[in-house]
């Protein structure tokens, strides 16, 4: 039977920072769903280019597109230029 230890603290770990090629990878996921379910959503929508489908291209595109592209630059900047310390408690003898 394994014996346990007494008085060990585990020592808290500092999460690793995502590296950009993490960032693009994740944008070409969604970049890539996004192409799919605009050629549905084009298909699904007559297979006409009116208004409808225009509409509902530049929602794909530039609404959900550019807007996780521009969320994950931001969340790159700040997992790049902030510190990630934990804060550490100080023993009081």
């Amino acid at each position: 039977m394994p014996e346990k230890k007494t008085g060990s603290v585990p020592a808290l770990v500092s999460p690793d920072k995502n590296s950009a090629r993490e960032y693009i990878q994740a944008n070409l996921l969604v970049w890539g769903f996004l192409v799919i379910l605009g050629v549905v959503s084009f298909f699904v929508c007559g297979g006409v280019m009116d208004d409808v489908t225009e509409g509902t291209l530049e929602f794909l595109f530039i609404i959900m597109g550019c807007g996780f592209t521009l969320v994950s630059i931001l969340d790159y900047l700040y997992d790049r230029y902030t510190s990630r310390q934990p804060a550490t408690e100080e023993k009081q003898s």
